[in-house]
């Protein structure tokens, strides 16, 4: 085991979080998971069943999790919700922080929420940091702090004026500038991990949690399971236009591969002060994984159409239903910027972690997976 020997990890409980805290765990460091209780479960029983999951085989988690500690808090809280003797005892205690807990919302009804957890949080993160003795910081950001932006954004860069699509994509852009101005005055010594849209491992397609690209896939995979029951068809035609571009594309990234990638930039002395996007250097066209999409879910039809698709001719019912429950998710489908990711394929060269591309042959795996999984839980309900 090299570097740190016992660190603090925020949103080990969410997806990239949890595999993040297993991997330190299994490579032999002391892991303090800073969580919340539920009104039902307590704080170690939702981190113990969130990294429990992580491992393929349940039994693997057994000697690992015998070194995590968990420290009931809130990130948002006022000294995120630690009294002053667990505050100076973690202080004491130490040796780096991994900061990957955030709000996943992008509704703008939730927005004051968001900012509570995105950017109230991460600052009182950076002031427990900032008490350790080595104010060393790993911050889990997002490549989408770019917002709007198009063309190449580069890892360097970071409000250069954008606009948003969603309140979530501001907050971390915030918090990044908050903690880089932090590092700049000497409060903290900071890595930022920019990731982009994390799926499942590389190796299976499995994924412990299912939001993003997972959401909208569920929501396509709901219309079809309805329509197919009230046909009885083995393959539904379902005439559906959906906002976005299939030239444009989305940034797929494995987890495994974040998780070692932000694992070994963050290990390395001269990544303090630096940004890293945890991006796919080849990014998958929506055509593609789309098309792929509706081949495993056993629908034709589907189409993805521009604005002025629906100024001739207006949204159907299912068409209106569906954009208003997939909002969220459609936006990013109308095109995103390519992410410069110099910084870490020059800090990975010559280690072997290399980020998988996503063929055919890999959205396939990743889609049939889930789609499984969806149609299991479809025919026990």
């Amino acid at each position: 085991m090299s570097g740190p020997e016992r660190v603090l990890v925020t949103g080990a409980t969410g997806f990239l979080g949890s595999h993040l805290a297993y991997s330190l765990l299994r490579d032999g460091h002391q892991v303090v998971a800073l969580a919340r209780s539920s009104e039902t479960r307590s704080a170690g029983d939702r981190l113990v069943e969130a990294l429990g999951r992580v491992p393929a085989d349940p039994d693997e988690a057994s000697e690992v999790l015998g070194r995590l500690q968990t420290v009931e808090g809130d990130i948002a809280a006022p000294n995120a919700g630690l009294d002053r003797r667990t505050r100076q005892a973690l202080a004491d205690g130490i040796d780096e922080v991994w900061h990957s807990a955030a709000s996943l919302s992008f509704i703008d009804e939730h927005r004051p929420e968001i900012f509570r957890m995105n950017v109230d949080g991460t600052r009182n993160i950076v002031e427990l940091t900032s008490r350790t003795r080595s104010r060393r910081l790993q911050h889990v950001s997002t490549a989408y702090v770019a917002g709007m932006r198009s063309g190449t954004v580069r890892e360097s860069e970071l409000d250069v004026g954008q606009e948003f699509r969603n309140p979530y994509e501001e907050s971390k852009c915030r918090a990044e500038t908050m903690i880089r101005r932090d590092h700049m005055d000497g409060r903290i010594v900071v890595t930022v991990h920019r990731p982009s849209v994390v799926i499942g491992e590389s190796q299976t397609g499995r994924a412990t949690h299912l939001h993003g690209v997972y959401a909208f896939i569920r929501g396509l995979w709901s219309v079809v399971d309805r329509t197919r029951k009230k046909t009885g068809e083995e393959v539904v035609e379902l005439p559906l236009r959906i906002r976005g571009s299939s030239n444009e594309t989305l940034n797929f990234v494995p987890i495994d591969y974040v998780t070692a990638a932000m694992r070994h930039v963050g290990s390395m002395e001269e990544s303090a002060g630096q940004t890293y996007h945890m991006a796919n250097p080849e990014a998958t066209s929506n055509g593609n994984w789309l098309g792929i999409v509706c081949e495993q879910l056993g629908v034709c039809g589907i189409e993805l159409v521009g604005d002025d698709a629906f100024d001739k001719q207006p949204m159907t019912r299912l068409e209106t239903i569906f954009h208003r429950q997939m909002a969220f998710y459609y936006r990013y489908l109308t095109g995103e910027p390519r992410f410069d990711c110099s910084n870490t394929l020059g800090a990975l060269e010559g280690t072997g972690i290399a980020c998988p591309r996503v063929t055919e042959e890999f959205s396939r795996k990743m889609t049939d997976w889930y789609v499984d999984r969806l149609n299991s839980a479809g025919a026990s309900s």
